[in-house]
Parts: C-alpha cells; structure tokens; sequence
C-alpha cells in the first residue's frame, strides 16, 4: 500500500469537517499511520494586528481551535487511533500549505454543493488542492464519511500528470479489495491538434489506450479494471461517473498556467459536485511539461 505514514486532518470544528475526520482516522487505523488534527487560529478574526508567535492563549477564537482538536483526539481515542494536536496561529490556506511538507496526505472537509459557506470553505479547499506538497482528500459535509473504498473511479487522458494518481488509485484498490473503473472522457471525434479549441478534447483512439493502459497496470497488480470511455465534457462526464463510487482519484498539474488550466480547473469543479470523496494527486514536477 502506499506508504500514508503521516496524515494531516485540518478542522475548524464545524460540521462541514466531521466526514473527513471519520475518514481519516479510519485510514489511520489500517494503515498505523500518525494523525495531526490541526486548527488554524485565523488572524483575519482579529481587529488588531496579531503576534502568530505570541498567541492570545485565552482568546475565544484560540479556545475554539482547541476544542476543535480536541474533540479530533477524543474521537481517535474511540477507534483506537492516537491524535496528535496542533493548534497554529495564521492564515489558515496559508498554514495548511505550509503544514503538507511535512505529510504525506491531508484530509479535509468542505462545505455541501450550495450556499456561502460553499465560496467560503471550498476556496480553501481549492487553494490546497492546488499547492499542497502531497495528495489531498476532500470530502464535503454532505457526504458519508466511513471509510467505505470497494468501488474506485480513476479518470485519466493518457498523460504523465495522471500517472501518479493512476497508481495511488490502484494501490488504494489493493488495499481495500476494490473495483475499479478507469474512465477516459473523449471528444468524440479526432481532431487534429492545431484545431482544438481547448486542451481537454483527446481522440477516442487517445481515450482508449488510456483506459487500456491503467487496466494493463492492474493486472499488474492482481486488480480487475473496467475501461470506459464516454464523450462529452471533461468535468461533467467525471462527476456524472462519480455516482455510485466510494471514491474518486485524479491527477493535477497543481499550478498556474496553461496545465493548470487543462487538469487543475476540472480538478476543483470534480471536488465540488463530485457524488463521492476525491482524492487529488498532484503530479510531480518532472512530469509537467514545459509552459
């Protein structure tokens, strides 16, 4: 199995981070990884400039960043897992970017699919799913949060920015005894390259050797792959597969610019309508292509 060794659990305490909490210290409990729940003392809540090294201890905001991480603790404490807590004093995309160096997931909640809370908490979400230095988790507050992986979905479009994931996917699949569906999202006709109006249209011949590629690599494995390919919108043919998986896993360039553009902005949308959890792997930098 992919070596989760140190899993980060960003909470604010509100409902909106309670499935992935459950989530994440599920995979804690398989994997013997070591848990962080963290809380970030935001000092935009503050009126006056704040010392991030000299925290108002007694403060309201600071006292609900502890009971946030506390009751992260006290819920490990139930299933056996043991939570390390941490409580920081910044801006919280800041913090949590800051934080991922030193993990090897993060696992975060988000708001549900309607309302200011979602503009609010999924900008976070996005922010972190873009420079996070590790994969990250994201699971919505409408979602279940129990740690249910026995159908996988893993788009791809054939290209080194999913390769990472790809192989994230089917090592999660292993663990867990999964199914898997590989789903490649095709234009539905070749065009010739100078003529694409954007960079997500592939050929339906690119979209099957994708999807053929990933199942080759799970009989690698001992792994069992459905290859699909459908036509339509990148993003909406993702979410619309979404439905009835336990988890969805994809790749991401993670970065500004044209790649970007091409996977990181189907990543954000996916993890915002998506019908199950996702998982988003960044790719490493040497396989991004040059912009």
């Amino acid at each position: 199995m992919i070596p989760y060794k140190k899993i980060l659990i960003p909470t604010d305490g509100s409902n909106d981070t309670r499935a992935a909490i459950t989530f994440a210290l599920g995979m804690g409990k398989i994997t013997g990884a070591e848990v962080t729940a963290m809380c970030v003392n935001d000092v935009t809540n503050y009126a006056i400039p704040w010392d991030a090294s000299a925290p108002d201890t007694d403060s309201p905001h600071y006292k609900a960043c502890e009971n946030a991480v506390r009751t992260v603790a006290d819920r490990g404490a139930q299933m056996g897992v043991d939570v390390r807590t941490l409580v920081v004093t910044g801006i919280p995309i800041r913090e949590i970017i800051d934080a991922s160096k030193n993990y090897d997931l993060i696992v975060m909640g988000t708001a549900g699919r309607a309302g200011v809370s979602l503009m609010l908490l999924g900008s976070v979400a996005q922010k972190v799913i873009r420079f996070a230095s590790c994969p990250v988790l994201v699971i919505r507050g409408d979602q279940p949060g129990g740690l249910a992986c026995h159908r996988i979905l893993i788009p791809t479009d054939g290209t080194s920015i999913t390769r990472t994931a790809i192989t994230h996917g089917l090592e999660m699949a292993r663990a867990f005894n999964a199914e898997v569906t590989a789903l490649s999202v095709s234009s539905g006709r070749s065009i010739p390259l100078p003529l694409r109006r954007n960079a997500e249209q592939i050929t339906p011949d690119a979209a099957r050797k994708a999807v053929d590629s990933v199942a080759d690599m799970g009989r690698g494995l001992g792994i069992v792959v459905k290859p699909v390919v459908v036509t339509g919108s990148v993003a909406n043919e993702i979410i619309r597969a979404s439905a009835g998986q336990d988890l969805l896993v994809m790749g991401t360039a993670g970065r500004t610019g044209f790649e970007y553009l091409r996977l990181g902005s189907v990543a954000e949308k996916t993890v915002r309508h998506a019908r199950c959890p996702v998982l988003v792997v960044r790719a490493p930098e040497t396989m991004l292509p040059k912009i």
